[in-house]
């Protein structure tokens, strides 16, 4: 189920108020479980925490989504993990680690003593088949939900396992993003009876099975997923995080109404909400609740051109584009506290970010850039060139909340300039792929990773290139070579150029940041997030 389900009929006309409340309430009662009288216990030990959107799949290599990533993280560790106050890479499946001069092979000494969930140990020849899989997916739906995970393994070659405890994972060319890359969720290790599995079957709860600090005991699709904690993990303690969490069972419960999970949060029949809306914040700060927040590295949201057809093929439109957007009007108008404009291609927690002065709101110069390139308009309409009009469709997933209203007051702000856009809202699966086919004239979406890689593997021609686009001497060369740097220093101004050139061209335009947010209640505590920006349930 997507916000657009409940808020939207399909017909186009608006829920009157009644509806709504009747609609609310029964979302509600589908998924939350009762709760005792008399409000939340501290003493509780399960946490019930409301999602703004269903998780799509419980398969952490296949988790393309915030709120999929949340639930996905708590059942899978990975081999090393990422301080969120400094970034740096620390040990956790493996021991220790190490990486060549030539920055092509990684070698991890794996811990001795973890185990799956299923009792099965964790190997070398388990760390190698996870790799095998995602670097070169099998046919099927996994191609293409896997993008993110094989995406991190760009020019795999293999890994070698001399000894059970030692995996050395090699690449083709340099490749020193791997080692952040190896802590995120979608490099997550997982037992070899899931692995075995197709991408298809490894959706299914059932048929996951990591070394995390909890297992799946339910999976309801579009209501609900319960987790059970794992009595005998103890791998987290080297990370700064406990090996045990205070809470025994996670009953995650998809409500959709950011106002039904706000009133939950006073009425005790939900411990923790998920990505709470500036209008219901006053609200849970009335009854005692906490907002938790962490803004998400990566990629903001950025508008992504298809330069293979369409106005968007124009340099000069993308530039228009890029000045016409008032950014700080869509945070403070849609998103409000926690959240921030975008500044660059990258955002601002990421290694290696840059503000960029081209990253402004200037609708003046936008209308003479398009006066300049031939767009004409009579009038406060539309622009046109020979007959054709100045306008593109936008595709996005609702899976946040923002993501409608923020295109919506885009779409006002363009056409103030003389831009016409037009919006679409798919279900997460056709997003994929239609983003993947290259079946749209732009794409709204961010990437969270704590890398500034994530520039080589979106928006370069040799990554996922949604762009369509030829190699550009300009910025290619730059975004492949920062990835075989190891000096931090130099690889921060190679990143540093190549967000200018990138944001020049207008291969990607920076619209807002995400930030991660939860409401949680008095009482319940060890909730946090990431250097990714993802949700943890073992903070100290």
């Amino acid at each position: 189920m997507t916000e657009l389900d409940v808020a939207e009929p399909r017909n186009g006309s608006r829920l009157t108020p009644t509806v709504r409340a009747v609609t609310a309430a029964l979302t509600l009662s589908l998924a939350l479980p009762l709760a005792a009288c008399g409000g939340a216990a501290s003493a509780s030990d399960t946490l019930r925490y409301g999602l703004s959107s269903a998780p799509s799949c419980a398969d952490p290599a296949q988790a393309s989504t915030n709120q999929t990533v949340n639930v996905t993280r708590q059942v899978v560790d990975s081999l090393v993990d990422q301080n969120p106050e400094t970034g740096t890479v620390t040990p956790w499946l493996a021991e220790r680690f190490d990486i060549s001069s030539d920055g092509r092979s990684f070698t991890f000494t794996l811990r001795p003593d973890v185990t799956f969930s299923d009792g099965t140990p964790l190997t070398a020849g388990v760390v190698k088949q996870n790799f095998d899989t995602l670097a070169a997916p099998r046919p099927g739906a996994g191609s293409t939900r896997t993008l993110q995970a094989s995406g991190f393994l760009l020019g795999y070659d293999r890994t070698d396992t001399p000894d059970p405890r030692t995996a050395i994972v090699r690449f083709e060319s340099p490749n020193v993003q791997f080692l952040q890359a190896a802590a995120t969720t979608q490099l997550g290790i997982l037992a070899p009876s899931t692995v075995n599995r197709s991408f298809d079957e490894r959706c299914i709860a059932a048929n996951v099975v990591g070394t995390g600090p909890f297992t799946y005991s339910g999976w309801e699709q579009n209501r609900s997923v319960t987790l059970t904690r794992r009595d005998d993990y103890r791998w987290a303690a080297d990370i700064g995080l406990a090996d045990e969490s205070r809470y025994r069972k996670v009953e995650f419960s998809v409500v959709p109404e950011s106002g039904v999970r706000a009133g939950s949060i006073g009425s005790g029949r939900l411990d923790a909400t998920a990505d709470p809306q500036p209008q219901d914040r006053d609200t849970l700060t009335s009854v005692g609740a906490t907002l938790v927040s962490r803004p998400n590295p990566g990629l903001p949201f950025v508008i992504q051109p298809n330069l293979a057809h369409g106005v968007l093929a124009d340099r000069e439109v993308r530039r228009a584009v890029l000045t016409a957007l008032n950014r700080p009007e869509l945070v403070d108008t849609i998103l409000g506290d926690g959240f921030e404009p975008a500044t660059s291609v990258l955002a601002s927690t990421t290694p290696g970010y840059h503000e960029d002065a081209g990253v402004r709101y200037d609708p003046k110069a936008s209308e003479r850039v398009l006066d300049a390139a031939g767009w004409r308009r009579s009038g406060e309409g539309v622009r046109e060139k020979g007959g054709q009009k100045l306008t593109f469709d936008v595709i996005y997933s609702p899976e946040f909340y923002g993501n409608k209203p923020i295109l919506e007051l885009v779409q006002q702000q363009l056409h103030a300039v003389g831009i016409g856009v037009t919006i679409s809202a798919l279900s997460n699966d056709d997003f994929l792929s239609r983003r993947s086919a290259g079946d749209f004239d732009a794409v709204y979406y961010n990437v969270t990773r704590a890398d500034p890689d994530i520039l080589r593997s979106r928006v370069s021609a040799g990554g996922t290139n949604y762009s369509h686009r030829q190699a550009d001497p300009q910025i290619d060369p730059l975004l492949d070579r920062q990835a075989g740097v190891a000096d931090q220093d130099e690889r921060n101004r190679i990143v540093e150029q190549a967000q200018t050139r990138v944001i020049a061209a207008g291969y990607a335009i920076p619209v807002v940041e995400l930030s991660q947010v939860a409401a949680v209640a008095a009482g319940f505590d060890g909730i946090g997030f990431d250097a990714s920006g993802v949700l943890r349930l073992q903070f100290r």
